[in-house]
Formats: C-alpha cells, structure tokens, sequence
C-alpha cells in the first residue's frame, strides 16, 4: 500500500515549477537506482541488501547530492520498506501462507517520469 499526499501548488512562476519537477525528476532517480542495487545485489548473492549498505553505495552519488539528506535517506528507506515485504511475502509462500504468484520484486519508476509531481 502507497499512502500519498496531493499538495496542490499555486502562484509558482516558472523557474520555481521547473525547480520542482527537477527535484522530482531527482528524487524518482535516486528512487530508480537503490531499486537498481537492491535487485542486482539479489539476482547475484540470492541475499537482500540492506539500507545501510545501500546507502553506501549511493551516499556519493549525483541524485543523492542533489537533494537534501533527510529527501534522499527518506527515498532509502522507502525502497528498503518495499523490498522487506516482498522478501516478507517470499517467506510466507516459502511456508505455503501465501501465493508465490502474489511475490513481486519492487519495479523501477518509469524512467522519463517524475516521482510525485501530475
């Protein structure tokens, strides 16, 4: 489950709105390659890598720098929350509490898409 908050902005000028759907842009960037790591690391090792470790990765990273920390660590920490209930749900359809066809990987942004901004 998604919990998002529609903020309706006005009275912006341009350069303002063109900020903004570049933070975006960023920000679904960043999203994008955690996911990337996260899954590599998966198909290679068959372990689930975590935030910790993730953010290492990406702690010099041009998205990462881009946006403030607290945006950037909150982007982290959504993909890790994503990536522990599809590697929860591996385990309950390892147990046969669940359907092994309703275990998804995460999947990536859409790659010339914005994370929030319609």
């Amino acid at each position: 489950m998604y919990l998002t908050i529609k903020q309706k902005v006005k009275h912006l000028s341009k350069e303002e709105y063109s900020i903004l759907r570049e933070l975006c842009h960023t920000a679904k960037n960043l999203a994008n390659e955690a996911i990337y790591n996260v899954r590599q690391y998966y198909f290679t090792e068959g372990e689930y890598l975590k935030y910790e470790k993730n953010y290492a990765l990406l702690k010099d990273s041009p998205n990462y720098k881009t946006l403030n920390s607290n945006m950037a660590q909150q982007i982290l920490k959504e993909v890790d929350g994503s990536f522990k209930s599809f590697f929860g749900l591996l385990k309950l359809a390892k147990k046969g509490k669940y359907s092994f066809r309703g275990c998804k990987l995460p999947q990536y942004l859409p790659k010339d898409g914005f994370a929030i901004i319609e």
